[in-house]
């Protein structure tokens, strides 16, 4: 019995570990191109970001310089200037401030399928799916070869088949984006195919070796296929990318767990709880574990066998203090997730675990 995600299942066969979530999914505005490479010196506009303490970036008009340049300045290009003001924002995860100046931008030009694709990641970003999702299929209207509307349509369609076919799509035409790779594993990991999944993700790491999603994913469709060692390899990669990230943390406890390993399993669970404590899945996770060390021990004392060749335990435990542990974890849960629909049975396992260790 473990946890997949946040749905409890009942199940005694080795299960897959914690999922991924669209946490893993490349949501930024990737790469984006610069469709025109002009320098805005022979135009009539110029960006000036103005930062400092509670300041906001603004644009300012720089005066035209003398002569016939003034007349290169069009509203296409004034338009591009408020898209790269809108980007600075969305990198600063002002979202709505992002969307504003892309509006801004379609003002100017109505047929810019770069500022309604970026108008739906930062609605997509704020949550607001519906709105992304008009966005992405107008800059796809108008352009459906957009990187970003490709990548996006497969982020908030309800459809798995135009998520994926969004996906493939964009890779045709940009095989060397790394983030759409590792989206389309996550979108394979999500129905099942684990094996195109694997393919998608060793694609996504082969190009961009530091991505810590490709890595996550790669070791979870690993881990599905009960490729354990390979797993904990890429498990391993990720957290060098991004320390004690909690996800990854308890997959690892859970791939020790499947190998029986109940103390390196214990291990990793507790670094999960430290870096993410209120994620009520770790704190179950590690009253299994403890429940289990416990259970094993008393077994292992009933028939004489010294308890460091219990599961690398050390030979100091104490079964009841494990059992203990359990019982506290398990009510950590119950705190954290009230009206979980398992609650009177995993009430009355706390109850029997203390009073078993007395």
């Amino acid at each position: 019995m473990i946890f997949d995600v946040s749905v409890y299942v009942q199940k005694a066969e080795a299960a897959a570990g914690e999922a991924p979530t669209e946490e893993c999914l490349q949501v930024s505005v990737l790469r984006r191109r610069k469709w025109a490479a002009k320098s805005l010196s022979i135009f009539a506009v110029a960006i000036v970001v103005v930062t400092g303490c509670g300041q906001s970036p603004e644009v300012r008009v720089a005066p035209a310089p003398s002569g016939e340049s003034s007349e290169l300045a069009s509203d296409v290009d004034f338009a591009q200037a408020y898209l790269d003001l809108g980007t600075r924002y969305y990198e600063a995860q002002r979202f709505a401030d992002a969307i504003e100046q892309f509006r801004r931008a379609l003002e100017l030009n109505p047929y810019s399928d770069e500022a309604h694709a970026l108008i739906g990641t930062s609605n997509y970003r704020l949550g607001k799916r519906e709105l992304a999702e008009r966005s992405f299929r107008r800059a796809l209207q108008l352009n459906p070869r957009n990187l970003l509307a490709q990548n996006g349509l497969a982020l908030v369609s309800n459809d798995e088949r135009e998520r994926a076919a969004a996906l493939e799509s964009a890779i045709t035409y940009n095989p060397d984006v790394p983030e759409l790779r590792n989206n389309l594993c996550f979108m394979y990991v999500q129905s099942g195919d684990i094996e195109r999944a694997i393919q998608e993700c060793e694609a996504s790491v082969r190009l961009d070796s530091a991505n810590a999603y490709s890595r996550y994913n790669l070791g979870y469709a690993y881990q599905r296929q009960g490729r354990f060692e390979e797993a904990l390899e890429q498990y391993r990669r990720a957290l060098e990318i991004r320390p004690e990230w909690a996800r990854v943390l308890n997959n690892i406890g859970l791939v020790h767990y499947y190998r029986s390993e109940l103390s390196n399993a214990a291990e990793y669970y507790r670094r999960a709880i430290a870096a993410e404590g209120s994620e009520a899945i770790y704190h179950y996770n590690l009253a299994l574990a403890y429940e289990a060390i416990g259970v094993r021990l008393a077994s292992a004392e009933m028939r004489g066998e010294p308890a460091r060749d219990v599961y690398g335990v050390a030979a100091n435990t104490d079964w009841r203090e494990m059992l203990r542990e359990a019982a506290n974890e398990y009510s950590t849960y119950l705190e954290l997730t009230p009206g979980v629909p398992d609650a009177p049975r995993i009430r009355a396992k706390v109850a029997e675990l203390r009073t078993r260790a007395g």
